[in-house]
């Protein structure tokens, strides 16, 4: 298999006089630019933490000693990120603001790689400003780029990543190269575990076209590998306290058609993004619009790299081609290891290392679709699209989120207290609900909440996507036959006040009696807390 020495279209290379060709481009992309910035500042403190933020926040806070041990319990994510998010609080503090601007900062960062990595596949400047505006408006990014988790960080490396191997690809004289890349990709896969699987697509790519760079690839990936082992073992021992990896993810399905569906979805949609699990991931005209605009194009050019596979007899290297591998082998190793592997590592959030070489494949399909007319009702349509969709953002109102209540009626119950020194027992019955009253009482009240868990109230399900940190025992579990206690509160979420269902119900029998309900409305949801002393 023949390797060519560079990048190369191979039919209708549109529009390749590099970047800024004048100054009208100069300013659409400072346009563009704006619309990535702003879309990830809109509504960046709109809403309080939510769990897998609280996580992150309280795994910061652990000391220097402490943090890897807290982190390494949670088995599912290496440690990277806790531990910059720990420089970051140092620096600024725990304002929302000042946590969200971490993971914004780091999305904004992607732009300076990606325009590296478009320079080194020969992209034309409208592909890139094109794919570029598709990267600002895209509610999947703009939802990780606004959650104090390391998702962002995740997209950043991997695009870097990308980027750092093509130079490698396209060097002469390779060996520094692989060194930068091998360093990024230590950052990379001690950020998450996904990204093996951007590793993995960068061998299959030498595998394809450049063999004779195999040998140094496989050493440094072994090397990768020996750096990786002390983070293996500090998991593996975490791994024998509870349930091991069943807790972290044995709730999560074997994906399935809709899922990929789904995710197609969400590869597309503009500003659109699902923050709480009672809002619908996609519309259905979405999906139809998505599948027009994106899914048709996408098709054509697909079936033309087929037809030029088959007139040159051979699987020449073009751009396309590299960004079809960088998309959808990791997308199929994710699908392959969830129905393989003992259990699902499907996740959306995880997929985002594809996003930018899909995003880039998309505009280059757009561009690139004949005949122009279609290729310019197709622009048009998308053109629409973006502007109701961002319309709609701007005059949506904000949505209060049930577990942004938790911190409101903490306050309501300090100030309720007669006598202020005293601890106040706060008993729930979802480990979500005691994780999210714990961060709220930390913060407004002070830990004078004292919260416990009650396990064993009949009619109570808890979601098993949530559950509290293995190395933290700040809340103190016990089944409800050892409840003894005269006086105390507890905290659950419904939809409406009853005394008549769980767990009101359940107490009143054991002989409790109602004093104060305390209440929030949120997310057509209701937060409770309710007084009750054994009589």
């Amino acid at each position: 298999m023949v390797r060519e020495k560079a990048f190369s279209f191979q039919f209708d290379n549109i529009d390749s006089a590099g970047p800024f060709p004048s100054y009208s481009s100069i300013l659409i992309f400072a346009l563009i630019i704006g619309v990535f910035i702003g879309a990830r500042l809109w509504g960046l403190t709109a809403s309080c933490l939510w769990f897998d933020e609280v996580f992150s926040v309280h795994a910061a806070r652990h000391e220097w000693s402490r943090l890897l041990h807290f982190v390494a319990a949670d088995i599912i994510h290496p440690p990277l990120f806790y531990i910059l998010l720990k420089v970051w609080i140092n620096i600024g503090g725990e304002s929302l603001f000042w946590l969200r601007l971490f993971p914004v900062l780091t999305s904004l960062g992607v732009i300076i790689p990606f325009w590296m990595f478009c320079r080194e596949l020969q992209l034309g400047s409208t592909e890139l400003r094109l794919s570029l505006l598709l990267m600002a408006v895209n509610g999947y990014m703009i939802k990780y780029a606004q959650e104090v988790r390391m998702y962002s960080l995740l997209l950043f490396l991997t695009v870097c990543s990308l980027w750092l191997f093509i130079r490698f690809f396209n060097a002469t004289q390779a060996r520094k190269q692989l060194l930068a890349l091998s360093a990024l990709n230590l950052l990379l896969v001690y950020t998450h575990y996904y990204g093996w699987l951007v590793i993995a697509a960068e061998a299959a790519f030498l595998v394809l076209w450049d063999r004779a760079k195999i040998p140094d690839f496989l050493i440094a990936a072994a090397m990768l590998l020996l750096c990786f082992s002390p983070w293996i073992y500090a998991v593996t021992l975490a791994g024998e306290q509870g349930n091991g990896l069943a807790q972290n993810i044995g709730w999560v399905a074997r994906p399935r058609l809709a899922d990929v569906v789904q995710f197609f979805a969400l590869l597309n949609a503009p500003f659109y993004f699902r923050q709480s699990s009672n809002q619908v991931v996609y519309v259905r005209w979405a999906l139809l619009a998505s599948f027009v605009i994106f899914g048709l194009p996408l098709g054509a050019f697909s079936w033309r790299l087929i037809r030029q596979r088959h007139q040159q007899r051979e699987w020449s290297l073009s751009a396309p081609k590299c960004l079809i591998l960088f998309f959808v082998l990791p997308l199929a190793l994710a699908l392959l290891a969830s129905w393989v592997l003992p259990h699902s590592i499907w996740g959306t959030r995880h997929l985002i290392i594809v996003t930018v070489p899909y995003l880039l494949l998309a505009a280059v399909a757009l561009n690139r679709l004949r005949p122009q007319w279609l290729r310019i009702f197709v622009l048009i349509t998308l053109s629409c699209w973006l502007f109701l969709a961002g319309t709609g953002l701007l005059l949506r109102r904000g949505d209060t989120y049930i577990w942004c209540a938790w911190g409101q009626l903490s306050q309501q119950i300090i100030q309720r207290q007669l006598v202020p020194a005293k601890i106040i027992n706060v008993y729930t019955f979802e480990e979500l609900v005691a994780y999210h009253l714990w961060f709220a009482s930390e913060e407004s009240a002070g830990g004078k909440l004292k919260v416990g868990l009650i396990k064993g109230v009949p009619g109570l399900q808890e979601d098993p996507a949530y559950f509290l940190p293995r190395a933290f025992s700040d809340i103190r579990a016990l089944e409800l036959s050892a409840l003894n206690e005269r006086h105390f509160w507890i905290a659950f979420r419904d939809t409406k006040f009853s005394e008549h269902g769980p767990p009101l119900r359940t107490l009143k029998d054991r002989g409790y009696e109602i004093l104060e309900v305390l209440e929030v409305e949120a997310g057509g949801q209701r937060a409770f807390l309710v007084e009750l002393e054994h009589q």
